[in-house]
């Protein structure tokens, strides 16, 4: 992945620091020409207002698996709307029941999750009864009757420790021109931030069996490239950065856990979300912890991702929570790219990894790279897809349509029905014995066979299976296994 996750100039951060300006700005600027919704149509906007039939039982992990409660493996796809409170302001021409409608209507949109992201501004302008009962409660309540889960996502980006001191130093190196620009408010410790959002939504959603939490959105500094604030110095490699962020964090899931026992927690890391590799070697305490991945073109291709983020697939449960696209886009931003050069190729290393579930950014005509258009520069009806062959926003929809009924990939036993394929192609059992001998689907087995076998002996995909591949009967997948396979021609 290079240097590509590292933003040494600022860039990432006053991108999404300028986006959430936007709201600010863009609603000052509305109420004062008194533009609200009552001027605006909805312009066909609404969907279908069937429910989607399909149930939402309570998730759990299994290993590197989600599970539901028979053990049938789960893989959860979907995409998050701009935040909640961004949709409740009065000048938003849809509510957010409008949107979630939308985003569920079983007939062009077919997500089986929904993230759902709440920002600090709430929290210290409306409070958290606002949060909860005005904009939480519908939203998961409609989502579960559509049989969608929702993921209430904290969608923080700020300094995971040490806020005003990372903020100072970010200021003096020309971030931003003041404080107020940084996009989190510094005055507010992280810390108190995140007990203070967790302990009111964790009980409130600790029933809902459709619910997952995301503990913070993208925790930012300190890392290695940034020696701002109290621990900035201490901070000389990217492990160092993990595990700092966990000691920090780990209070933070212990609060939903007293709240919420059961409910599943997807866990970020420092660095905007791009240190998922070190989940296996520190992960967290608990049980039923998922971790995430945000990836952008500036992150690099996806063949450079194996090592921060599918190879953490093959030990624990990851969801890249956040990705997306536009060729729109200024060439210099975090979202430019296209779907040929890059979208089609994220499609393609998300589906190998069976167990890699992944929300895409964003169902939504402003917060980029988005899936619409509208008149002007957003916020704005009625929405466009954008459907021209390099966007993001047709071609999610039609891979959440291809998709649709590929949610549960096992038989309700907690394995699936036969061992993963292999280079995409299903191991099969051609002699009646149990094993699978058959690794190119030719029908039967041959030296090229016994190849694939052995390339693949160590994949966890292979070596996690011995009741398909123990051929001489130790228990276990080893290159023993080969001999014996090649031993039977």
């Amino acid at each position: 992945m290079g240097d590509y996750n590292r933003p040494r100039d600022g860039e990432r951060v006053r991108s999404r620091a300028d986006r959430i300006r936007t709201k600010s700005t863009r609603r000052t600027f509305m109420q004062a020409t008194g533009i609200s919704v009552g001027g605006l149509a909805l312009g066909g906007f609404m969907g279908s207002a069937a429910a989607v039939d399909n149930p939402t039982p309570r998730l759990h992990t299994d290993g590197r698996w989600i599970v539901d409660p028979d053990g049938t493996r789960v893989k959860l796809r979907g995409f998050a709307p701009a935040s909640l409170e961004f949709i409740d302001y009065d000048w938003y021409p849809f509510t957010v029941e409008e949107v979630l409608e939308r985003a569920t209507d079983g007939e062009q949109w077919h997500p089986n999750t929904v993230r759902l992201p709440i920002t600090e501004d709430p929290v210290h302008e409306q409070g958290m009864d606002y949060i909860v009962d005005d904009l939480l409660r519908p939203a998961v309540d409609l989502l579960a009757d559509r049989g969608v889960y929702a993921v209430i996502d904290f969608h923080l980006i700020r300094p995971y420790i040490d806020a005003m001191g990372n903020a100072e130093g970010m200021v003096e190196d020309g971030w931003a021109d003041d404080i107020s620009g940084l996009g989190f408010d510094a005055n507010v410790p992280t810390d108190d931030l995140l007990e203070q959002f967790w302990s009111a939504v964790a009980p409130e959603f600790a029933d809902d069996e459709n619910v997952l939490f995301e503990l913070f959105n993208e925790p930012t500094l300190p890392l290695t490239w940034a020696d701002y604030g109290e621990y900035g110095a201490d901070v000389t490699t990217r492990e160092e950065s993990w595990l700092l962020w966990r000691d920090a964090a780990q209070p933070w899931v212990d609060t939903i856990r007293e709240h919420a026992p059961e409910t599943p927690i997807i866990i970020g890391s420092p660095d905007w979300t791009s240190e998922t590799q070190f989940a296996p070697e520190y992960p967290f305490e608990g049980e039923n912890l998922i971790y995430s991945g945000h990836i952008y073109p500036p992150n690099g291709q996806p063949d450079e991702f194996d090592p921060e983020y599918g190879a953490p697939a093959e030990d624990v449960p990851v969801i890249i929570t956040e990705f997306g696209w536009d060729p729109d886009e200024a060439e210099d931003s975090e979202g430019y790219g296209t779907t040929s050069g890059w979208g089609e190729p994220v499609r393609e290393w998300m589906e190998s990894y069976d167990n890699m579930g992944w929300f895409a950014w964003c169902f939504d005509d402003t917060w980029a790279p988005t899936f619409f258009e509208s008149p002007d520069e957003g916020v704005g009806e009625p929405w466009e897809l954008k459907d021209g062959p390099e966007q993001s926003g047709e071609f999610v929809r039609q891979w959440l349509e291809d998709t649709q009924d590929d949610m549960f990939l096992g038989d309700g036993t907690g394995e699936p029905e036969g061992p993963p394929a292999i280079d995409g192609t299903q191991p099969a059992d051609t002699t009646g014995d149990g094993l699978s001998n058959d690794f190119t689907g030719s029908g039967s087995t041959t030296t090229t066979d016994v190849n694939v076998f052995f390339e693949n002996v160590d994949n966890p995909d292979v070596a996690d299976y011995p009741e398909y591949y123990d051929f001489d009967g130790n228990g276990q997948v080893s290159v023993t296994d080969v001999v014996e396979l090649f031993d039977s021609l």
